[in-house]
């Protein structure tokens, strides 16, 4: 039903040796604190054996295309804590950036209070914030504990050294993102620590049962598949065809400066502007990833007018970043037909789950049977001051989130 054609996954890359994590034993207390300011200076058996070997986005390679292409606007440091035994217990990726503390307000009064303040000069709405965490939106965390590893220690010593690169790099506020809902238990002494917990914009999953787009099809129910159908319709017979590699040759030929401004129109007709990714970050991607990055992009003769990037591994597909022509978006149903070629690569992979994002909750819950899937933040200031200005304004900088009701029955 979609036709398309896809060339051989290339690339040169060598993929990096993976451990399985260490089954669950007894700890010491954790005595040593090794800090990289640098992916080339982390020790790779240590982290690759607390690392889980399908977790993508604490996978060096991955760490080396964001601190290549982005080591300008933001400082990296890595971290790795041992027990006294000198063993692995927890890794963490820090980053500190600037940001306009306008992206995190929900309300209108706030957005508009905010424009005013930005009007006046841009300091009194930009603010360093030193995250654990990555600098792009993928609704993933970057702290990771070894199986049995003692969290309240950790947390302890990670605290200590937050505060301290805080007041190195002038951080306004400090912020841990983004946690499953699983992933909170072992955090819980963050908030004995002085950390607020809140709700971050929560993104949305899709279940595949089949191994093909029209298996997905048939799962559903009639109403949403005449749905799909009639966008699909829209699409076919237009000379757009799509195209899906991992062959970093022809994703370089064909995502231009032209194809990168599709994302940044994207960007610009979004409330939440957490980050500005440059070009060169997915070009990265694609070089240092190439058995678990992809492109798929929607050509129209020479002029790829959509595209999508996405990571994998051996059960879940993630459609990371996107871009499209709004001019062409209404008369090919253009933004929803990359999402059904998102699905189809999913099930190519044979993924189980697909994560889809976080905005266009409505369309991705209503058209493709979505159900959202919570993510929390932990956040405090740098200093008392801002400590206390986010007490004060912390419901309208963190507005809860409330999860929408899953969309009809497949």
């Amino acid at each position: 039903m979609m036709s398309d054609w896809r060339t051989n996954q290339g690339g040169g890359t060598a993929v990096l040796e993976r451990r399985s994590a260490p089954a669950e034993r007894s700890w010491s207390a954790v005595v040593e604190e090794e800090i990289w300011s640098s992916v080339d200076e982390i020790d790779v058996a240590a982290w690759e054996q607390v690392r889980d070997p399908s977790d993508l986005f604490l996978d060096l390679r991955l760490l080396q295309a964001v601190e290549t292409s982005m080591a300008a606007t933001c400082r990296f440091r890595y971290v790795l804590y041992r027990d006294a035994a000198g063993e692995p217990a927890a890794i963490a990726v820090l980053c500190t950036f600037t940001i306009d503390i306008g992206v995190l307000a929900d309300d209108a009064w706030s957005r508009w209070a905010l424009r005013g303040l930005r009007r006046i000069s841009r300091k009194l709405v930009d603010y360093r914030i030193l995250f654990c965490g990555l600098p792009l939106s993928a609704c993933q965390s970057s702290l990771r504990f070894a199986p049995g590893a003692d969290s309240q220690i950790i947390l302890q010593r990670l605290d200590v050294a937050l505060r301290r690169f805080a007041k190195q790099d002038r951080a306004s506020v400090i912020v841990l993102k983004e946690f499953a809902d699983e992933e909170l238990p072992p955090l819980k002494p963050l908030e004995t620590l002085g950390y607020r917990k809140a709700d971050s914009l929560p993104t949305h999953l899709v279940a595949l049962h089949s191994d093909s787009f029209d298996g997905f099809l048939k799962d559903m129910n009639s109403k949403r598949r005449a749905n799909v159908r009639m966008s699909l319709k829209k699409f076919a017979g237009k000379g757009v065809e799509f195209v899906t590699t991992s062959d970093y040759a022809t994703i370089e030929r064909l995502f231009t400066p032209e194809t990168y401004r599709l994302y940044e129109e994207v960007l610009g007709r979004s409330e939440t502007k957490l980050e500005h990714l440059p070009q060169e970050l997915f070009l990265e991607m694609a070089r240092q990833l190439p058995d678990c990055c992809e492109f798929t992009f929607a050509v129209e003769g020479e002029r790829v007018i959509a595209f999508c990037i996405s990571l994998w591994n051996d059960h879940e597909y993630r459609g990371l970043f996107i871009g499209y022509d709004a001019s062409r978006n209404q008369d090919l149903d253009l933004y929803f037909n990359l999402a059904f070629r998102t699905i189809a690569e999913a099930a190519f992979h044979r993924s189980a789950v697909v994560e889809i994002g976080q905005n266009s909750s409505y369309f991705k819950r209503t058209k493709l049977g979505a159900v959202q899937s919570r993510r929390s933040l932990y956040v405090r200031g740098g200093n008392a001051v801002m400590n206390g200005v986010i007490g004060l304004l912390f419901k309208q900088l963190f507005p809860p989130r409330p999860l929408d009701g899953a969309g009809e029955g497949q």
